[in-house]
């Protein structure tokens, strides 16, 4: 018999020991992960992720990282985790990520502090947490940000990233290079790897430079319409 969560805390609180088969026990996910959030702006979402306890993540984390940039942007860019340095400044892309991303979003005519950053995780922690479940936990926030934002396009960096947002179980390979469209979200995506991937693996820079593109031309034709 599967046993639930919050089941599991129940029978914990009673004193009582249940043995699952190793490889089966359940994430200590909160049962509203998937539920939606209704605040009406960004501080709002800001303060509910500060206070948030939906993932073990929450045990842990050293601070909240929540996001960087404008309320309305034509750009949002999510990525997967923040690192230790974006939880030492508070902020989302820091560092030689940082510079790389700038440098991307240059070649097309774009300032980095005119796009909309933010993380698909929200807390950061230099202890081990289930990513599985702090990525399904975070979603809603993420969704959220998208509603309130209103960006023409969303680029996604990473595999995690991307797998998250999309609900997808497709390898990575197949993800980059094209538009991407989930229900649940408006925009457009495109989805290209990390800088932090692109800092070890300089040969990948071609193929994010052709997503960076695609992504651009996704928001000038808008402009035109």
């Amino acid at each position: 018999m599967t046993i639930s969560a919050r089941q599991l805390e129940y029978l914990d609180a009673m004193g009582i020991q249940v043995w699952q088969e190793r490889g089966r026990q359940v994430e200590q996910v909160s049962d509203e992960v998937s539920e939606d959030i209704n605040v009406n702006n960004l501080a709002d979402l800001q303060a509910l992720a500060t206070n948030c306890q939906r993932c073990d993540a929450s045990k842990t984390r050293q601070q909240v990282v929540f996001a960087d940039g404008p309320a309305q942007a034509g750009w949002f860019i999510v990525g997967d985790f923040a690192s230790e340095e974006d939880g030492a400044q508070g902020l989302p892309f820091t560092g030689n990520v940082a510079r790389l991303l700038s440098e991307m979003l240059l070649a097309v005519g774009v300032k980095k502090s005119t796009s909309y950053l933010t993380n698909s995780v929200k807390c950061c922690s230099a202890n081990s947490y289930s990513e599985k479940s702090a990525l399904s936990s975070c979603r809603s926030y993420l969704l959220r940000e998208i509603q309130l934002v209103k960006p023409a396009v969303i680029l996604v960096l990473g595999e995690k990233a991307a797998r998250s947002l999309l609900k997808s179980d497709n390898a990575f390979t197949t993800l980059i290079g094209a538009v991407q469209k989930v229900d649940d979200i408006s925009p457009p995506i495109v989805v290209t790897h990390h800088p932090r991937y692109l800092l070890e693996s300089p040969m990948a820079k071609r193929q994010a430079w052709a997503d960076i593109q695609l992504a651009s031309s996704i928001v000038n034709n808008r402009h035109v319409e």
